[in-house]
């Protein structure tokens, strides 16, 4: 019977050590991958055969023991970031992805989680090009291009072609950019001192044909640059260009150099900053002539829709019944021309709008610079220019509400069989300051719309990431009672042994 009890009490304690042997080792993996063998030292171990291997040893691991009737269970390892995924999303360890959460350190799968936690808008563990799209603005980049870049790391980063990126498809994907991004800037960094300076930027345009001055790389790196270094570290290049969709040297710094186009609409638009080289060049009017065609091919594409706006603006849908009522009202009223009309003016003021703004912006800005042309602008005088530049766009709307006046008088006047012409129609309004009526309400509208829009976007985040807190709290919670039964159970086990082992003595 002693020799029974002994052997028990020696089982009990081997086979404790090996699981915690077994723990660290699975540990190691996660954090190390040099710790492999020698045999399996070339073997990757975040590619796509070696994932549901490395999947079941993530999973929760139990040993049993039948000593004094007694249970031991030994819980810990769990799957990356599954304490943090909410109920419903999809297991990515399912799925025959690369995963880099064996070979990743703790701070840089913190960082790509909550990175990803930002872009899932709804919270489900997947991203999808809409939330992408709605949270690249926050992340720098451009309104005009948000669209175009979220297609694109969608399309790039889905690896199963499922229309949305999973966590483990994000990590992928994001880590490679890094890789890429990471070797671009080793490029650049010519006295490999770790930073980008002013004189090594000036370097890299050159060899791609592009002549800066010193002032304009300093403007630059400026605008990547968050510390005040005067110089940029890889983090403020990797954030920088995270989302940017090829790694490219020529695109990227094409980016990097118009990335501060605003576009918010019809309330505001910025246009770019050229080198003196582009101005010389002509590049400053061919980028105007092309905008003004292309806007009067958009706006004489969509004039029958904004005519049939205004129409409904003006009657409302009840008297038609519906958009095709409406549209052959309009056809039977005037023909097919009368589709377009008033379309000239639209199409003519496209130049003197865009001369107009350009103008206003360089005059802003030369006059904020004053005193001091060699200043940068900085952050809070860029905010005052922009804010200004939108408040002198605002008035584009009041031309809107004026033709909006204009048909409706033409309505009321049973004139919509001829065109009078916009010198008669004028005529037509009792005094000038009835132009001018509206501007109060439309400023005041836009801007009670923009803050009820910046409110509202607050506060659904408010609300999502309150809920992804008390999701978290829970199964934390949950894990902390289930190790805490464990570690009980354990403790009562160990003092068992004590006793009867003093017991034998």
């Amino acid at each position: 019977m002693a020799f029974l009890h002994r052997f028990q009490t020696y089982q009990f304690w081997t086979l404790f050590f090996f699981v915690e042997f077994f723990e660290n080792l699975v540990k190691q993996i996660r954090r190390d991958p040099s710790a492999q063998t020698e045999k399996d030292h070339s073997t990757d171990w975040g590619s796509p055969e070696f994932l549901p291997a490395m999947s079941s040893l993530t999973q929760k691991h139990r040993v049993n023991s039948d000593y004094q009737n007694d249970e031991i269970q030994v819980v810990d390892v769990e799957d990356l970031g599954k304490e943090m995924r909410p109920a419903n999303s999809v297991d990515t360890a399912s799925e025959v992805v690369p995963h880099y959460s064996y070979e990743l350190p703790i701070q840089e799968e913190e960082r790509f989680e909550k990175l990803f936690r930002q872009l899932d808008v709804n919270g489900d563990g997947r991203i999808d090009i809409l939330e992408l799209s709605q949270s690249l603005h926050k992340h720098g980049v451009p309104d005009n291009l948000k669209e175009s870049y979220a297609t694109k790391f969608i399309q790039q980063s889905d690896l199963n072609q499922s229309g949305d990126v999973s966590l483990a498809e994000f990590i992928y994907y994001v880590r490679e950019h890094e890789k890429k991004l990471q070797l671009l800037f080793t490029n650049l960094d010519t006295d490999k001192d770790g930073r980008i300076k002013v004189n090594e930027l000036i370097t890299a345009f050159r060899e791609l044909g592009v002549a800066i001055s010193r002032q304009e790389a300093a403007q630059l790196l400026k605008r990547i640059d968050k510390d005040g270094s005067l110089d940029i570290g890889f983090n403020e290049w990797r954030d920088f260009l995270l989302f940017h969709p090829t790694a490219d040297l020529s695109e990227i710094i094409n980016y990097w150099r118009h990335s501060t186009y605003l576009d918010v609409g019809e309330c505001v638009a910025v246009p770019d900053d050229f080198t003196m080289q582009e101005m010389l060049s002509g590049m400053w009017w061919r980028h105007l002539m092309a905008g003004g065609m292309a806007g009067a091919v958009s706006r004489t594409a969509t004039a029958p829709l904004d005519r049939l706006k205004v129409f409904l603006q003006v009657h409302g849908l009840n008297k038609f019944g519906s958009l095709a009522a409406c549209a052959r009202h309009m056809l039977h009223e005037g023909g097919v021309r009368s589709l377009w009309r008033g379309n000239g003016i639209n199409v003519m003021k496209i130049a003197p709008e865009s001369a107009i703004k350009f103008m206003a912006y360089e005059k802003l800005k030369q006059y904020i610079k004053s005193g001091s042309p060699t200043r940068d602008l900085g952050i809070m005088a860029e905010a005052l220019q922009k804010k200004m530049q939108q408040e002198v766009e605002k008035f584009k709307a009041i031309q809107k509400e004026y033709q909006t006046v204009i048909s409706s008088r033409q309505q009321l006047d049973s004139q919509l069989t001829e065109n009078n012409g916009v010198k008669e129609e004028l005529t037509l309004l009792e005094s000038d300051a009835n132009v001018f009526k509206l501007i109060g309400p439309v400023l005041v509208k836009q801007d009670l719309e923009e803050a009820r829009q910046n409110v509202n976007k607050r506060i659904d985040y408010i609300v999502a990431e309150t809920k992804r807190l008390e999701k978290t709290i829970e199964d934390l919670d949950k894990k902390q009672d289930t190790q805490r039964e464990a570690l009980g159970k354990l403790q009562q086990q160990l003092q068992q042994a004590q006793v009867k082992a003093a017991m034998k003595a």
